[in-house]
């Protein structure tokens, strides 16, 4: 089975993704140029100032931070008031009495996923 990328991976392919897009921008810049009779102090120019406009382009377009995946997660968590921590601890008898059902609820009643019916 295949792990999850790593926040370093992720870092690191997205670094390389954007110096690519401001090469590839830049270099454009300077290939449109060669279309007419520029000098060469002409194309350089173009080419850096493609270079000036790429960088900021590509980090505009290329997405940084966490993965849409483990944002969505933390959201998830963080307006469930239900989650339980991921302790790993039971609650199905509280009070440590043995009344209690399994079902967590201590008074007899069944415990359904299917709510509204019975």
């Amino acid at each position: 089975m295949v792990d999850p990328v790593s926040a370093a991976e992720r870092s690191a392919f997205n670094r390389r993704v954007v110096y690519g897009t401001t090469l590839l921008v830049g270099l454009s810049a300077g290939l449109i140029t060669l279309q007419i009779e520029t000098t060469a102090v002409q194309t350089a120019g173009a080419v850096v100032l493609g270079l000036l406009v790429g960088y900021p382009l590509a980090k505009y377009v290329v997405p940084t931070g966490p993965a849409p995946a483990d944002r969505q997660r933390e959201r998830i968590d963080r307006e469930n008031p239900f989650t339980d921590g991921g302790d790993g601890s039971d609650d199905t008898d509280p009070d440590d009495s043995g009344h209690g059902d399994g079902s967590g609820h201590g008074d007899g009643s069944r415990r359904s996923g299917d709510y509204g019916r019975r």
